[in-house]
């Protein structure tokens, strides 16, 4: 099966290797380089050097809708188009160039989570199940066909980190069975359900409203540890909380006020429960345990975050 891949994020690489093995992967394409880091070095995206690494050639088109570049990819007379985590919509002149289909593997039960972000949400959102779907591509946004779908469970101290990497290790083989499928001729079926959307984070997403809940801010502090991280202000000073967890008892303390502390943990109190804070980082340092944290930042019973600076 001769497969064109798009693709650009390091979720895909587990899938890249299982289709190396299987299939004849004849091109990928991804996103340019870009800048990124402090140092705003100019770098690839992890498919790209993953490619260069296996000898496989790299398209980096600025814009996917360019009549050579399809004239190009046609010309390799693709069998299938694999898309994941590639960040561009496909135009419908991309969806029909290969002789069977242009297929997407999404990391959410579809219809649940379409959109940029699907990992992030789920955690956010406290789900308790999430997967992988491999669905066939339309012009709107992860609405094709079903061709296989798979849950997991999301443990409690799951993060972003952790669930993703579960995620890619499990899509390569629902992947070549879905690849199967489609060569067997065998029909995907259209998405059930009510769609929900994950749209793309921004930064603002990360910080913290003490009013809610111990939970709902520990899920967000795992969601988002990636980027943009969470984030809070103590002395008018900003603040990104990187390890949190929920505490069982409650508190009649004012949202946001550290009510204890210790070697461990700092105790804040939440509009319902307790966040027990271990990991903290401020503006310009490095990440850090309580214990290191608070040998140079004296912080004391009754401080409080606050969501202004």
């Amino acid at each position: 099966m001769k497969i064109i891949y798009f693709g650009s994020d390091t979720f895909g690489i587990p899938s890249l290797e299982r289709l190396k093995r299987k299939h004849s992967l004849i091109c990928v394409v991804t996103a340019p380089d870009r800048p990124s880091g402090r140092g705003m070095k100019i770098s690839a995206t992890p498919v790209k050097t993953w490619a260069l690494e296996n000898r496989i050639p790299v398209h980096q088109p600025e814009n996917i809708a360019d009549a050579n570049f399809i004239e190009t990819l046609n010309n390799l007379s693709p069998d299938l188009i694999i898309l994941i985590s590639y960040g561009k919509i496909l135009s419908k002149a991309i969806i029909n160039l290969p002789s069977l289909k242009a297929i997407n593997v999404h990391p959410s039960l579809l219809p649940k989570y379409r959109g940029a972000a699907p990992i992030e949400w789920a955690l956010i959102n406290g789900e308790q199940e999430t997967g992988i779907t491999v669905i066939t591509i339309k012009n709107k946004v992860d609405t094709g066909d079903i061709i296989k779908q798979k849950k997991v469970i999301v443990n409690e101290d799951d993060d972003i980190r952790s669930l993703k990497q579960r995620l890619s290790k499990l899509a390569p083989s629902l992947l070549i069975e879905s690849i199967k499928d489609v060569e067997k001729g065998i029909q995907p079926l259209p998405q059930q359900g009510t769609p929900t959307y994950a749209r793309r984070l921004q930064k603002k997403d990360g910080l913290i409203k003490w009013s809610q809940s111990a939970i709902e801010i520990y899920n967000l502090v795992r969601g988002l540890k990636e980027w943009p991280g969470t984030y809070t202000f103590l002395n008018g000073k900003y603040i990104k909380i990187y390890g949190a967890y929920p505490a069982q008892e409650d508190s009649n303390q004012t949202p946001g006020e550290v009510i204890n502390l210790d070697k461990s943990y700092l105790y804040v109190a939440c509009g319902k429960g307790i966040l027990k804070i271990n990991k903290i980082q401020m503006e310009g340092k490095k990440l850090m345990s309580i214990s290191e944290f608070l040998r140079g930042h004296p912080i004391e019973k009754g401080s409080i975050f606050s969501e202004r600076s």
